[in-house]
């Protein structure tokens, strides 16, 4: 599978998680450290939007604030649009790019670090919400051989992860997957 059908898979399940929540939901703690779930998805907005607006040469911060704002679905549907607009532009996936706390990558692990980031929080704002999230097992593996591929210790503070945890090699790919990204599965 390609990171773009990844990508558009995944904004695919973050409008469907976020058109089911309530404003009690959007207050509950979700399992991305220190967020609720209104600031986890405004972080996952802030990210999808940086790695969007560096690919039209722009240098934003991560952090944009309230992005949700009033209408999460909306806020959602924009931003997945436009970042999934950005990735199919030509040389998308050419050179290296400043990605603010991430640093500078090549575009090719920019876009897969931006894949990363909408399964884990998606996962997360599951996980806090009581909602299923069903992941395609293509994607999970994509994303899981990428993860133990690249020195992801190096990006725990500022990417889609937190401290590894330690999850049974007889687990599920994506149980191992959740684990990879620094959370309890």
């Amino acid at each position: 599978m390609e990171v773009i059908s990844a990508l558009e898979q995944a904004y695919g399940q973050t409008a469907r998680l976020v058109a089911e929540l309530t404003p009690t939901d959007l207050d509950a703690l979700s399992a991305c450290p220190g967020r609720d779930v209104r600031a986890t998805l405004n972080h996952l907005l802030g990210v999808t939007w940086m790695f969007t607006l560096v690919k039209q040469g722009q240098a934003p911060d991560e952090d944009l604030g309230d992005v949700i704002g009033d209408d999460a679905s909306l806020a959602v549907t924009a931003a997945a649009k436009e970042n999934l607009v950005s990735w199919r532009q030509p040389g998308a996936f050419e050179g290296d790019r400043s990605y603010g706390p991430f640093g500078t990558l090549p575009a090719t692990s920019a876009a897969m670090f931006n894949l990363a980031e909408v399964v884990a929080h998606n996962w997360d704002v599951a996980k806090a919400t009581g909602r299923e999230l069903a992941i395609d097992a293509a994607v999970v593996q994509m994303l899981y051989n990428w993860g133990v591929s690249i020195p992801l210790d190096a990006f725990r503070d500022h990417g889609p992860s937190g401290p590894e945890v330690t999850v049974p090699a007889s687990a599920s790919v994506f149980d191992r997957l959740v684990g990879l990204l620094g959370r309890r599965p």
